[in-house]
């Protein structure tokens, strides 16, 4: 009976250690003001390109793909990780519990250590951690597209383009009007998620790299085939999982399951290692690609390289 007891109490700890954080998730997210109504087509209710106000010549370069079709998308001021405070990133991440396995090396952000990362086994309970060297620059793209997606919900958009500063045109994106209606028609509207514009992420090279597994997270373990690669039609792909955020079509329903997962389970993974993690997601791909990501395109996920840039 003690036993029994003990093990209750753990767990309820432990419950009460995810659930509980000196903020909500949501308190971090950036607002969106002065939108207007030049940022959409079709059947697209609006578009937005995630830009660092450090980087005006990605932006420029987006524009530049998009303006021979007349698309106008929206430009967010996106969250730039290295200048988050020390006192917010020790307040995001998954709080280590009770009963929680600290699984490998993982890393912290701690006000004590003047916000710099890290690295060690988790042991401390209470302690805000995400996973082994994810950067000050991945926490802020996080925030980011999760910053984006409760606009669009709060927006009550039924259907959204998302893209980062880094995408390059491949074919005419104004097909994406009728590749959504094709979609609706093979599962219906309420049978995808998230569509991709391209059949999958690119390394440096142009090359197509598959994602066919998920990473650890000491607080989740998903329910999804994440291997799971079907053609469905001549056009589309089902997918299990995929790397890569740089241009997404987002249906309202996958907005609510991303943002429900992170509200739920916080920071840990890099973006696209997590969004495609929350049990029952649909996700799509084309088979051709019509918009994808530049191959060798300036990043400041693992540094801040736009310091040297503007030296």
């Amino acid at each position: 009976m003690y036993y029994k007891l003990k093990c209750i109490f753990v767990f309820l700890l432990a419950f009460n250690f995810l659930k509980l954080s000196p903020k909500e998730l949501e308190y971090y997210f950036k607002k969106i003001e002065k939108k207007s109504n030049i940022h959409k087509f079709g059947n697209i209710d609006f578009i937005y390109v995630i830009n660092l106000d450090e980087r005006p010549e990605k932006f420029q370069f987006t524009l530049d793909e998009l303006k021979p079709y007349g698309i106008v998308p929206y430009r967010f001021s996106a969250v730039n990780g290295w200048k988050l405070s020390n006192e917010v990133l020790a307040d995001l991440g998954v709080k280590f519990a009770p009963g929680m396995l600290s699984g490998d090396i993982a890393s912290s952000y701690l006000i004590q250590n003047e916000g710099r990362r890290t690295d060690e086994i988790v042991q401390n309970i209470g302690q805000n951690y995400f996973c082994y060297r994810l950067t000050r620059g991945n926490i802020g793209i996080v925030l980011s597209h999760l910053s984006v997606l409760q606009d669009a919900f709060d927006s009550g958009y039924e259907t959204i383009w998302v893209m980062e500063d880094d995408i390059e045109v491949k074919k005419n994106p104004l097909l994406l009007e009728e590749m959504i209606k094709r979609l609706d028609s093979l599962v219906g509207k309420n049978g995808w998620d998230i569509f991709f514009t391209d059949q999958d992420t690119k390394n440096k090279h142009g090359q197509y790299v598959p994602c066919s597994s998920y990473a650890w997270r000491p607080n989740f373990v998903p329910s999804n085939n994440l291997a799971l690669k079907q053609d469905i039609s001549e056009d589309f792909r089902r997918t299990g999982c995929r790397y890569g955020a740089y241009s997404m079509i987002i249906r309202r329903s996958g907005m609510k399951k991303i943002l429900d997962f992170f509200k739920q389970y916080n920071i840990f993974l890099p973006y696209d290692m997590d969004f495609t993690l929350p049990h029952n997601i649909l996700l799509f791909n084309v088979r051709e690609d019509i918009v994808s990501t530049k191959p060798q395109a300036l990043s400041d996920n693992g540094t801040a390289n736009y310091e040297k840039s503007n030296k």
